[in-house]
């Protein structure tokens, strides 16, 4: 009678153990569907963009990395595979797209990252190279941006956006102001779409990066990206290219990773803040210059 009882506890015991372990594992899966997120990075081939890729990736998430050309593509897939990293490159020109992989890739996260900067004077600017720098900045990303809200709409789904534009947006850096002009479109852009959103009742956030002064080698390549051709006073425009130099070797940071981690930080919370800059001392004193500017005027 005793052992009776003993092998009927016994097997009770093994009944609930298998049925608290599958309610453990389906509750282990709904959490990690939950948590894990689709995320696709447009200028991810590198410095910032890369690096965000990468933590993300490390994070469990899945993170699509959009690359201009094959090549960007083929560079990205080779630094991947050497690092050991889960993440999955894709041709995404902001320029020729038809962006049709966001019905496919079912996206929770949209990060706008990819931009481009053509230094010169707005005297000297050649046609050519300000659409070059308005067709990717603003066109580009206007386009990705509204087939992403138009994906969540029709599928009745919620998304996560974020905009990268720039402290620099609201400086006046001469020779820089196609560059800085069209960051300050994606700042306009977000804070807009923010009130949109809430009045249509889509469950999208939106939320704005502003990086500062970063040492990655952009700004550089913007200062040298002069229209050289089609200089009409050669010596001031040769100055001021010293000058920024100077200026940005002061001004950079070396080290991005706060960056990088205040942004995968927001990425996962369910309600991201709206505004994300770093460094710090570059965010208080833009935010002293619009202070004092707009007193002064």
């Amino acid at each position: 009678m005793g052992e009776m009882f003993i092998r009927d506890k016994k097997r009770l015991l093994s009944t609930y153990k298998k049925r608290f372990l599958v309610i453990a594992i389906t509750f282990l899966v709904i959490l990690i569907m939950v948590i894990i997120m689709n995320i696709l990075i447009t200028g991810s081939r590198s410095n910032i963009g890369y690096n965000l890729g990468k933590s993300l990736a490390l994070r469990g998430h899945i993170v699509y990395a959009g690359c201009k050309t094959l090549l960007e593509k083929a560079t990205l897939e080779e630094k991947i595979n050497r690092e050991k990293i889960i993440m999955f490159p894709i041709v995404l020109n902001l320029l020729d797209n038809d962006f049709n992989m966001i019905d496919e890739l079912d996206i929770d996260c949209l990060i706008l990252h990819a931009s481009i900067g053509n230094g010169g004077s707005i005297l000297e600017l050649s046609k050519e190279r300000f659409n070059e720098v308005i067709d990717v900045n603003i066109k580009g990303n206007f386009r990705l941006l509204q087939k992403y809200l138009r994906y969540c709409y029709y599928h009745k789904r919620s998304g996560k956006v974020f905009i990268t534009s720039s402290l620099a947006a609201f400086l006046p850096l001469p020779y820089l102001s196609t560059y800085t002009s069209s960051k300050l479109y994606l700042v306009s852009l977000a804070n807009t779409l923010k009130l949109e959103l809430l009045y249509q009742g889509l469950d999208v956030s939106i939320s704005l990066i502003l990086p500062g002064a970063y040492y990655t080698g952009f700004n550089d390549l913007m200062i040298d990206n002069k229209s050289k051709d089609e200089y009409i006073l050669e010596n001031k425009a040769l100055l001021m290219t010293r000058y920024q130099k100077i200026m940005f070797s002061i001004l950079e940071e070396i080290d991005y990773s706060d960056l990088v981690k205040e942004v995968v930080k927001e990425i996962e919370k369910s309600k991201p803040k709206f505004i994300i800059s770093r460094p710090i001392r570059e965010k208080l004193f833009t935010k002293l210059y619009v202070l004092i500017k707009t007193f002064i005027v």
